[in-house]
């Protein structure tokens, strides 16, 4: 009996001393603010940890998105939404031989098919500061790889009228418009002869093209991004197609399309601008981040950047044309050097309907038939938005009025005589619209950055840690090439080395600023 009273005592002093341990270690631990911060953080870890890496849907398979995929995919499974039909790259994609052709009344036997064609992008270049170091490198082991090449000397030109110091690329403009006296000359088209052009090389030194097109830089991302998923042509309906589907606490998004669920994602990214990218976060939770996203279309800004994204529209033509009996070209002999050192691709500052001229065929020397020449033009942006049409679906009557405006216009840059290249020289065209083409102003970010107690400007992305959805793009940097590439790579660090844990770019903290070299030039920052 007395042994039995012990062994009861016994258990008592145990019991009595672990719940004394339980209620000490619950008094030490009470939850302070930081702890709640901490546990929130710990339960989206193991959550996470439970299906591996957070994921990220990535919508536009542009040089941005692409850039943003490949940095993030060490840390994150990133999934890329593209809309392009046979390949991602945005304006950096190209046309090859072997695609085939759009819908039952293409032909892939065409001239045209025959050809590699860069039909937006047909430069890259480094942009001027120190920002841009990460792209320089970026860009130095593109050329090792045969990516990309150095533009040969003497081939990059600006065409100017040889009776006037012509400078159409002016910086600035008028307080109303970017270059309003430049939309205002040469309202008359000015008949030119040979003697009133003139010829001046560039330095092409930090000028480059893909090797096999614009779109080598697209697919050399993605050659080197093994972790990253791409979905090829899929339309991400603006109306639904992302969904906001979590909770204030556990942010999370449904990507859809055509009734077809891809599933949720833990951050979402936009990585493509206009009406569509608007519209997509029209109805999310995110409205400082849709803000940002509103858009103007117009060919200038004014010179303090307005108040919304403003983004030009630009004509591309390509054509095939005959060569003469003599084998030379019938564009006239100042596109073309006896001592070998032709032209590839011309600034067109004479002609306020042009912009810009690439001889395709002598780019990638990949004509099939060396009694044809390919060239392509580009429109300056006043002339894209006075004869604007349908994108996708171009009025056969407009698209015959826009083509005959182009190669008269052409006509007149070179100093050739009316119905030089008529339609007997033509073999095939093609005539696309670039909707969204350049950005003319850049939403430029000043704000306190915690770590460092400095001042982090133009952050180059945007990141709302509410709704874990982000932005990248060249109009939040540079319009360029380079401007998108940083603008991605940028964003996707920033999310690997902070986890989306503070939002960053959203406004007020930042204002949009007209881009001089984008308003210049009218296709972008490539000089």
């Amino acid at each position: 009996m007395a042994l039995l009273q012990q062994l009861r005592s016994n258990s008592l002093t145990v019991i009595f001393l672990l719940l004394s341990a339980y209620c000490t270690a619950v008094l030490a631990f009470t939850p302070s603010k930081s702890f709640m911060r901490t546990r929130t953080l710990i339960k989206m870890t193991n959550t996470r940890n439970s299906k591996g890496k957070p994921t990220v849907a990535i919508i536009g398979g542009g040089i941005a998105g692409l850039s943003c995929a490949q940095h993030l995919q060490s840390a994150y499974h990133p999934t890329v939404f593209d809309t392009g039909r046979i390949r991602p790259g945005g304006r950096c994609s190209s046309r090859y031989p072997k695609d085939k052709p759009k819908g039952k009344k293409g032909n892939q036997d065409s001239v045209l098919s025959q050809y590699t064609i860069d039909h937006a992008a047909q430069i890259l270049s480094i942009p001027r500061g120190n920002e841009f170091g990460k792209f320089r490198m970026q860009v130095d082991r593109w050329v090792d790889a045969g990516v990309l090449k150095n533009f040969p000397k003497d081939s990059v030109v600006e065409i100017v009228d040889a009776n006037r110091n012509n400078n159409n690329n002016k910086k600035g403009g008028s307080k109303e418009g970017g270059n309003k006296k430049e939309n205002q000359e040469q309202v008359q088209p000015k008949r030119n002869t040979e003697s009133d052009v003139q010829i001046r090389s560039l330095n092409s030194n930090d000028m480059y093209y893909g090797t096999d097109g614009m779109g080598s830089i697209p697919l050399n991302i993605l050659n080197s991004s093994p972790d990253v998923k791409i979905h090829q042509d899929v339309w991400i309906s603006p109306g639904n197609g992302v969904k906001f589907v979590g909770t204030e606490n556990s942010p999370e998004w449904s990507v859809q399309t055509n009734g077809k669920k891809f599933g949720t994602y833990d951050h979402v990214v936009i990585a493509h601008n206009g009406k569509c990218a608007d519209r997509l976060m029209s109805k999310s939770p995110a409205k400082d981040l849709h803000s940002l996203l509103r858009v103007d279309f117009k060919p200038f800004v004014p010179n303090w950047g307005g108040k919304r994204m403003t983004l030009n529209s630009i004509y591309s033509l390509t054509i095939a044309l005959k060569r003469g009996e003599d084998g030379k070209s019938v564009l006239g002999s100042k596109l073309n050097d006896d001592k070998g050192k032709d032209i590839i691709t011309a600034f067109i500052k004479n002609e306020p309907t042009l912009k810009l001229l690439t001889n395709q065929s002598r780019k990638f020397s990949s004509g099939k038939n060396e009694k044809v020449e390919v060239i392509t033009i580009l429109s300056s942006a006043k002339f894209a938005k006075k004869y604007k049409g349908p994108q996708e679906n171009l009025p056969r009557k407009l698209e015959e009025d826009v083509t005959a405006l182009m190669l008269a216009a052409l006509e007149r840059s070179l100093g050739l005589k009316e119905e030089t290249v008529h339609e007997g020289l033509i073999m095939e065209r093609k005539l696309q619209l670039w909707g969204a083409a350049v950005p003319l102003n850049v939403w430029s970010v000043t704000e306190d950055d915690d770590t460092s107690g400095s001042q982090s400007k133009k952050s180059g992305f945007i990141y709302d840690s509410d709704n874990a959805v982000g932005v990248c793009g060249d109009w939040l940097l540079d319009p360029s090439v380079a401007g998108a590439w940083e603008s991605g790579r940028r964003l996707a660090n920033w999310l690997v080395e902070s986890d989306g844990e503070k939002s960053i770019g959203l406004p007020p903290n930042g204002e949009f600023r007209a881009s001089q070299a984008a308003s210049g030039s009218g296709i972008g920052n490539v000089r």
